[in-house]
């Protein structure tokens, strides 16, 4: 029963804190705030958290495990109709980069303040450009986009990931983000990366 009431408690904490850094800068959210719109003591949460950067390390976890559970890429190149796939996929992320924005917001400052995290979020961005590039070698094969390097598959890679994992940053630097920013980087996406290499049947799906 304690160990479930714990669970329930960091939960809490977690859904609070996330609801908190969505409104306003991470770094003006502090463990009295969270602890406060809680409704428990800053001791007890320090008891299920060491300090706000474990929070926001837990909370991006629990973001990359969302993403895992899609099964996106594997979906991909499972599909008979792989480009459609595409558009639904970044349909699902914009959904999971909406309910975790801070992340792609202040990912940067998390990356600069915490090597923990950096270590988490380095690791993660090796993993999604390895899929990233497992799914244009897929395309190709299927004769869906044209023929490219393995330097130019791994450079347009990165420009996808950096795209997806770094527009918000950049859209913040102007305003909120807002579910039409998070629309925006996949309609840059598609018409900087993908529709140029698509052959020209394909073109009509996007």
């Amino acid at each position: 029963m304690k160990i479930e009431k714990k669970s329930i408690t960091k939960e809490r904490i977690k859904s609070v804190a996330m609801e908190l850094f969505n409104q306003t800068s991470s770094l003006l959210v502090t463990t009295n705030h969270i602890a406060k719109a809680c409704g428990i003591s800053v001791g007890n949460l320090y008891y299920h958290y060491k300090n706000k950067e474990q929070i926001i390390r837990e909370i991006y976890a629990d973001m990359s495990d969302k993403f895992e559970s899609f099964e996106m890429y594997e979906k991909i190149q499972k599909s008979e109709k792989p480009i459609v796939t595409i558009i639904e996929m970044f349909d699902g992320l914009g959904e999971l980069f909406w309910e975790y924005r801070f992340i792609l917001r202040d990912g940067l400052l998390f990356i600069a303040m915490d090597t923990d995290f950096k270590a988490m979020f380095v690791a993660n961005q090796a993993k999604r450009i390895k899929q990233i590039e497992g799914v244009f070698h897929f395309l190709i094969a299927k004769d869906i986009i044209v023929e490219m390097t393995q330097e130019e598959i791994e450079l347009r890679a990165k420009h996808q990931w950096f795209i997806s994992a770094y527009w918000q940053t950049f859209a913040s630097s102007s305003g909120e983000i807002t579910k039409e920013s998070i629309k925006e980087s996949k309609e840059v996406v598609f018409e900087l990366l993908l529709k140029p290499i698509l052959k020209k049947e394909f073109i009509i799906l996007l």
